[in-house]
């Protein structure tokens, strides 16, 4: 057997239908670039996994066990994906959760030819129909329960798009379906406030405190959607891309060109340099 999947640390581990994790969602997951045989940025993962438990009230799991199995399914591999789920485990029937829960952890790998592109691949986004809901108690975490964003890439597959656009339920920009989004305005860079919902991105983090360290101008704020059509540069960050800058939004049949990358190029020269440090 392949060894590309640890179900609670075993090769051939099983996961109970009774499980919270399937039953409701109840549960978090963490999506991890491995380049050059190494876990990219590893810790700000797990922290944001320590985070997740904290709100949610898991007990948090042992990251020296989760690292250890991270470098047990990776073992002579130099690119690929590593998915950490944890969820609540067994519990009785209803939405009350167990006193002391047992968790199901969950780590798989899937390997790659080749590595991240060294180089700016631009994109372009369509406006999603989908919106995302506020509920300020998730946001920041990767939970289990992403229908809004499934819906959301329901719609980008009939049209054939690689990304999408969502805005909360206020009409607010929030993010990509799969990624955070940044915009550049009077110079000065700008991401979302997350403060209701979305994901707390690690590269998003990440860019904020070089910007912070290198003295380029940059606030987390409410964006709209004439603000993005005002911008002189937009891209957009995950920890798999890692940096696409985004040439054109379409929006109701009209799309809305961008063509500066300047501050993208910043950003993926900081995130390859912490790549090929090892962060």
């Amino acid at each position: 057997m392949t060894e590309n999947m640890l179900i609670n640390g075993k090769i051939d581990g099983g996961i109970s239908p009774l499980d919270r994790g399937f039953q409701y969602g109840d549960g978090l997951f963490e999506t991890i670039l491995v380049e050059s045989g190494r876990a990219s940025f590893l810790s700000a993962h797990l922290s944001r996994l320590q985070k997740g438990c904290v709100v949610l009230g898991f007990p948090v799991p042992d990251m020296t066990v989760i690292d250890n199995e991270i470098t047990r399914l990776i073992a002579n591999h130099k690119y690929g994906v590593i998915k950490i789920i944890l969820s609540r485990g067994l519990g009785e029937r209803g939405f009350l959760p167990p006193n002391k829960p047992s968790i199901t952890r969950v780590i798989t790998f899937n390997s790659a030819g080749k590595g991240i592109a060294k180089s700016l691949r631009p994109i372009n986004l369509t406006l999603c129909q989908t919106r995302l809901s506020k509920q300020p108690l998730l946001a920041g975490i990767k939970h289990l329960n992403q229908l809004e964003r499934v819906l959301a890439r329901t719609e980008l597959g009939e049209l054939g798009q690689v990304e999408g656009l969502m805005l909360d339920t206020d009409g607010a920009v929030i993010e990509g379906t799969m990624s955070n989004l940044f915009i550049v305005k009077n110079d000065v860079l700008i991401t979302p406030k997350l403060d209701n919902c979305g994901v707390s991105g690690v590269i998003r983090n990440m860019l904020i405190e070089h910007a912070q360290a290198d003295r380029i101008p940059c606030k987390v704020d409410v964006l709209t959607l004439d603000e993005l059509q005002e911008a002189e540069e937009i891209f957009i960050t995950n920890s798999l891309m890692p940096i696409r800058p985004v040439t054109g939004i379409s929006s109701g049949g009209t799309t809305v060109y961008k063509n500066g990358t300047s501050h993208a190029q910043w950003a993926l020269e900081c995130i390859l340099t912490a790549i090929a440090k090892g962060v």
